[in-house]
């Protein structure tokens, strides 16, 4: 079991890897849309992640339960010495029942997916929704051109039309 001051040093190792990876990450020239792209969404996960580890870090810097308070007190008081070798011993332990654990990298090429019409983000591909509105009962139907010119104007639909089925 990991303790919470090794838990504490692994959040903080990780928030620094996070920024180096984005500050890279940024740095990068990018050639294509799609690497652009897929940059993007590598930078937003990774801020993603920044932002969830800071919060895991400040909820346990506050120490509600009070492990925090206990596991120092176990380290500085009278046998801090055997406390540090009873320690070695469980991460020696751990190892050895462990050998060269390897953790696994998830490598994603394409970060996000769109249909071909949409030509990799540069357009958007509205038949879905063209598809669905005109299934919607009490829809007029209208060609995807008359659509396109007004499926923004949500507020000429009246509100009767507004149900569970429009919302989904």
């Amino acid at each position: 079991m990991e303790t919470i001051l090794e838990q504490q040093r692994r959040y903080h190792e990780e928030k620094e890897r996070l920024m180096d990876a984005k500050t890279k990450e940024m740095l990068h020239k990018k050639s294509t849309l799609r690497d652009q792209i897929n940059s993007d969404h590598r930078t937003r996960a990774m801020l993603d992640r920044y932002m969830e580890v800071s919060a895991n870090l400040r909820d346990s810097y506050e120490d509600k339960d009070g492990m925090r308070r206990d596991e120092l007190a176990a380290i500085s008081g009278p046998n801090e010495f055997a406390e540090f070798y009873n320690r070695l011993k469980q991460i020696k332990e751990f190892h050895r029942k462990h050998p060269n654990e390897v953790v696994k990298l998830s490598l994603i090429d394409n970060l996000v997916e769109f249909t071909d019409e949409e030509g990799y983000g540069r357009y958007l591909d509205l038949h879905d929704c063209y598809l669905k509105y005109i299934n919607l009962k009490g829809a007029e139907k209208l060609e995807y051109i008359t659509y396109l010119s007004s499926f923004d104007q949500l507020f000429d639909i009246p509100k009767d039309r507004k149900n569970a089925e429009y919302k989904k």
